[in-house]
């Protein structure tokens, strides 16, 4: 097993900061920050839809994240999840909990709504 790769940051607050480099991180990093916006970034996965007149777009982009010094939250590697624009970390668990709500929408509102879209199709023709 070879050693982790160090990457070097020059942070406005703390100078250059060495730090190992996660195998999953693919974002480079950004020089100039505060060393508690060291961000570790893996690949993006999003879901995507075809819109009409617009063609394919990406919803819900979720990647593995990790703020290595933060001071006031969690410095686990989480999930960020982009939801509206804002970006959310979710554990396991909370991850857990999405993935629920977002199949019980389906099931429970977006399929229902399909199947009431379609009737009134039927009625119009």
């Amino acid at each position: 097993m070879s050693a982790p790769r160090i990457v070097s940051v020059r942070t406005v607050d703390h100078g250059v900061v060495d730090l190992p480099e996660p195998s999953w991180c693919v974002k480079a990093h950004r020089d100039d920050v505060h060393r508690a916006d060291i961000h570790h970034q893996g690949v993006e996965c999003a879901a995507k839809v075809d819109v009409p007149g617009t063609g394919r777009v990406p919803f819900l982009t979720a990647f593995l994240s990790q703020y290595p010094f933060a001071e006031h939250a969690s410095r686990a590697v989480t999930v960020a999840v982009e939801i509206e624009g804002e970006h959310y970390e979710f554990d396991p668990a909370g991850l857990g909990d999405l993935a629920a709500s977002i199949t019980t929408h389906v099931l429970y509102g977006l399929l229902p709504l399909r199947a009431r879209l379609q009737s009134l199709e039927d009625v119009a023709e």
